[in-house]
Formats: structure tokens, C-alpha cells, sequence
């Protein structure tokens, strides 16, 4: 991850939690691995963020939180639901779904350039902080939606819902299980964050 992004850990803090639009979740399980981050997620989605989530397990903790520090949650049972999509990929299908949120970015930048209107992807950040971004944005147009479909086991319709909430939204965190940066093509996944 290091020689990727340059960090060998994930680059936020808690308190960007308190200031993000949306989170993307992939293949990871707060509800089973880290109970507590569950109230953070909670505020978050009150305060209107969006949760999308990939994974192929259903984690009751990203679907619904009842809140155990809140009596009236407790008695009542009224609890948030933390995910806007839930998208449940295939196993070892989450590069695939990367790319479709990739192509959709690209595709809607493209067309807002068409249109006249201001792109969606920060060129002054790509130009700063990444390289050979061409190639990337190459690969990201030749992949085929059937593909893409195929291997992650979404279909073409969710993964672009989930990216026009990524569009919209001015602060996105991505937060991702161990497997996806230690599997062997993981690294190039993460690069999707770039856009």
C-alpha cells in the first residue's frame, strides 16, 4: 500500500468521519470486527451521509444499528439504517466492482466536459499526486460492463447509482478490508480512489 498511496495505513482519522459525505465500504465488518465504530457510522448517516456498502457477506451491523447506550432505541427497537446500498459483490469480484464505479466517474467527467460544465475529477490532484493516469483512465474505458457484470456479480445499474453518490459527494472515505490490499491485485484497485 505504501508504494501505491504512499502510506503504509489508511490516511484518515476518526474526526473526518464527522465531515464525510459518503463511505464505501468493502469487505469490511464493524458490527463483528470493531462494534464501537458503529455509533460514528450512526451520526454519519444522520447527518446525511451515505454508506455504500460491498461485500458478499450481510453484515447486520452495516444494514441496521440499534443503539445499546440509547434506552429509547433499546425499548422501542427503532433502529438507523446505516447502508444507502448494499451491494453484495462476488468473492474476489471487488476490482471488478471498482472498475465499474471507475468507468461510470469517467464516463459522467467526460460528458459534464461535453456539456460545458466543470468535470468531476480533480485534474490538479491527478496531475500533484498520482502518475501515469492515462493509462489507468485507458484501461478503466476498454473494460466491458458484461465483464465488469460477470466478475463482480452486480449489475451495471447499482454500481452506477453507488458511483453518482461518490460523484456528488465533496469528502468520500473508502474503507477496506485486509484482503482487498493484500490480495494480488488488490494495489491497483486502490488506485481507483484517485478520481
Amino acid at each position: 500500500m505504501k508504494k501505491v498511496i504512499g502510506s503504509p495505513v489508511g490516511t484518515c482519522v476518526l474526526e473526518d468521519f464527522e465531515h464525510c459525505d459518503a463511505i464505501f465500504y468493502f469487505g469490511q465488518n464493524p458490527g463483528t470486527n470493531s462494534p464501537r465504530f458503529l455509533h460514528p457510522l450512526q451520526d454519519a448517516v444522520r447527518r446525511g451521509c451515505k454508506i455504500i456498502t460491498f461485500n458478499p457477506v450481510r453484515e447486520k451491523g452495516l444494514e441496521r444499528f440499534v443503539n445499546p447506550q440509547n434506552p429509547i432505541e433499546m425499548l422501542t427497537g427503532h433502529a438507523t439504517d446505516l447502508s444507502h446500498m448494499y451491494l453484495q459483490v462476488r468473492p474476489g469480484g471487488d476490482i471488478a466492482a471498482l472498475m465499474g464505479l471507475c468507468k461510470h466517474v469517467l464516463c459522467v467527467d467526460e460528458q459534464r466536459l461535453v456539456d460545458g460544465e466543470p468535470g468531476v475529477i480533480d485534474r490538479a490532484f491527478i496531475a500533484q499526486h498520482t502518475h501515469d493516469f492515462g493509462t489507468f483512465a485507458q484501461a478503466v474505458r476498454a473494460a466491458e460492463w458484461e465483464e465488469i457484470e460477470r466478475v463482480s456479480g452486480l449489475v451495471r445499474a447499482d454500481l452506477e447509482r453507488a458511483a453518482d453518490v461518490y460523484i456528488a459527494a465533496e469528502r468520500t472515505i473508502a474503507v477496506y478490508g485486509m484482503g482487498l490490499t493484500q490480495h494480488v491485485h488488490g494495489p491497483r484497485a486502490l488506485g481507483c480512489w484517485s478520481i
